[in-house]
């Protein structure tokens, strides 16, 4: 690449920089903020209306099919009211801590519903993390006689910073009021007592657990306890198909990780680990719910699935060591996404539980390289546009050599045909002719592989980070081209089609078309003899394979297919530098004899 052409690339993307800086970028902040702000007022005014009798809360689709699909139950033989009698308000709480926003409820003193309004849901409103037909979340259980009881169905008497709770009460919290506890508690007749207090942080999607069980009464002959996230983790995405495959229940156990996807649950609905545990979680494609232990002692995990339903969850179970008459437990709850330096800060591998593939040291410096150059760069678009002409450039000889080397393979065509026609009946001396006329020519015949095998490792990391990885999601480039980590769809087909969907996205196509072209401009076919058959077969080649990409990658994420364009549009441009090089590299030899 001469000096000229590195100088007006750097020049053209010091515009495209400066434009997204400068114009791009604060439109689409300024955007994104009236958006939240209005969809946060829509949502207090929905809900004081309803509060207020002015609006009778409508049914949705899933609440009107929750009956039809059972949610993901731990194991329970007994009821609550073999512990507690029924007698109890319900009261519903709600808890603003700014990035999210939780609904507890004093049945089961439970989490019904954690929104994430920093987070947008396809279809309209923003992200959850509780499915309405999952039932609440962060569940008691406590064993008796061999028999789990569940609490869900405890009606508890709730309190907010201490004073008693009404039914619809929202706790904003904000400057000067940076914390809210949220307690529940149940005592019974005989002296026997549960209390579960969840504490919030403004602007964290953190919270407090506090469990405390007083072990008198009917509690008195319980052997353990567990904490549980069994209600599943709502699906959030467009791509629901690859949504699902992404959920998986999670744990660590001394120091080892342990992964379950929600397919590997066909068989049973619940696997254990016992060792100390360290945290358990539960992870969609692009959030996560785990518990934190405070302890570290000996429990099980329990990593709870449903394979029908492409469902996960969670429990840990801690047994009553010594017969105590009251245990107190303390942990750490997170609900929200899976960033990789929010989670890396835990400092026990919770940033483990996002999936980067089979290359994970590669997809994480990939991923740093991209968040830290998305630092200065507002466009994850001219970011990948970056990437991929860092990679061109770093491996920029070794292309070149690979180019030259598939045509000085094209130049010995005529002796290996030679070659052929006079060992014809002995393949080993072939073989061995062929070989010494490799090394006397000093050619390389697996040279034109080396730059895409090279290469193939960015390639994978790229895919693993556009796809799973919350950082890129919902990332814009220019035009139709909105989201990065999805198809780019330019419009709607109106008609499913086979291997290709019902959208119509136009970056594989111009992939496909650059292929082509790069195909074309390699130039010099073998002809002649057997190179016939060969020219033949290049020339098919030459025709399938865009045709093949184009279908493989045209429901990858945009910005994976452009990169890729990218680097096809900058091989073209190598391909013909070598060329001309080569040419007249021709010329001087030709004139010189």
């Amino acid at each position: 690449m001469d000096k000229r052409s590195l100088i007006a690339i750097l020049i053209t993307f010091g515009i495209l920089i400066g434009w997204q800086m400068i114009y791009v970028r604060p439109k689409q902040q300024e955007a994104a903020r009236v958006r939240i702000e209005q969809a946060r007022a829509d949502s207090i005014a929905a809900a004081e209306a309803v509060e207020s009798g002015a609006v009778e809360p409508s049914a949705t689709e899933s609440e009107r099919v929750a009956e039809e699909v059972p949610a993901i139950e731990m194991e329970s033989d007994g009821t609550a009211g073999d512990l507690f009698g029924e007698e109890g308000e319900k009261v519903s709480i709600t808890v603003d801590t700014g990035p999210m926003v939780v609904v507890l409820n004093s049945v089961g003193g439970e989490i019904t519903s954690v929104e994430l309004p920093e987070y947008e849901r396809f279809g309209g409103g923003f992200a959850q993390l509780v499915p309405e037909d999952g039932g609440g979340a962060i569940s008691l259980g406590v064993e008796k006689d061999g028999r789990w009881i569940g609490l869900s169905g405890v009606r508890f008497f709730a309190t907010v910073n201490g004073r008693e709770a009404v039914d619809g009460e929202r706790v904003v919290l904000s400057e000067g009021n940076d914390e809210a506890e949220v307690a529940f508690v149940r005592e019974s007749a005989d002296g026997g007592l549960v209390e579960k207090k969840f504490r919030f942080f403004r602007g964290s999607y953190e919270a407090g657990l506090s469990i405390a069980i007083g072990r008198e009464g009917a509690l008195r002959e319980t052997g353990s306890y567990s904490v549980s996230w069994a209600a599943g983790i709502a699906l959030n995405e467009k791509d629901q198909k690859w949504e699902r495959r992404q959920m998986a229940s999670l744990g660590k156990v001394g120091e080892e990780i342990f992964t379950e996807s929600a397919r590997s649950f066909g068989k049973t609905g619940l696997k254990e680990r016992e060792g100390v545990v360290v945290w358990a979680g539960a992870r969609s494609k692009y959030f996560l719910t785990a518990i934190l232990t405070g302890t570290q002692r000996t429990g099980t995990l329990g990593m709870i699935g449903d394979k029908k339903l492409s469902r996960v969850g969670w429990s840990v179970t801690y047994p009553f060591s010594g017969d105590p008459r009251m245990v107190r437990d303390e942990y750490v709850l997170y609900m929200g996404p899976q960033d990789i330096n929010a989670l890396k800060e835990y400092g026990v591998g919770l940033e483990k539980t996002i999936d980067l593939g089979r290359l994970r040291f590669f997809s994480k410096f990939v991923l740093g390289l991209m968040i830290w150059m998305g630092g200065f760069i507002p466009n994850i678009g001219v970011v990948i546009i970056i990437l991929s002409v860092l990679t061109k450039v770093l491996f920029y000889r070794l292309t070149h050599k690979s180019f030259k080397s598939m045509k000085d393979m094209q130049r010995l065509q005529p002796r290996l045909k030679e070659l052929q026609d006079k060992y014809k009946d002995d393949k080993t001396k072939l073989n061995q002719a062929t070989m010494a006329l490799y090394k006397e020519a000093k050619v390389n015949p697996l040279g034109g592989c080396l730059p895409l095998l090279f290469q193939m490792p960015v390639f994978i990391a790229l895919f693993s980070v556009l796809r799973n990885t919350i950082e890129l999601r919902g990332a814009p480039f220019v035009l139709w081209m909105n989201d990065m980590s999805s198809p780019d769809v330019l419009f709607d087909l109106g008609v499913k089609l086979p291997f290709l969907g019902s959208e119509f996205h136009l970056l594989p196509l111009l992939m496909g078309v650059a292929m082509y072209v790069q195909s074309k401009t390699g130039g010099g076919s073998p002809t002649g003899g057997p190179a016939a058959g060969a020219a033949s077969q290049q020339k098919m080649m030459q025709t399938m394979m865009p045709i093949v990409f184009t279908v493989l990658f045209y429901n990858m994420p945009s910005g994976l297919v452009l990169y890729w364009l990218v680097n096809n549009i900058f091989s073209i441009v190598q391909q013909y530098i070598v060329h001309r090089q080569i040419e007249s590299e021709d010329a001087v030899v030709t004139e010189g004899a």
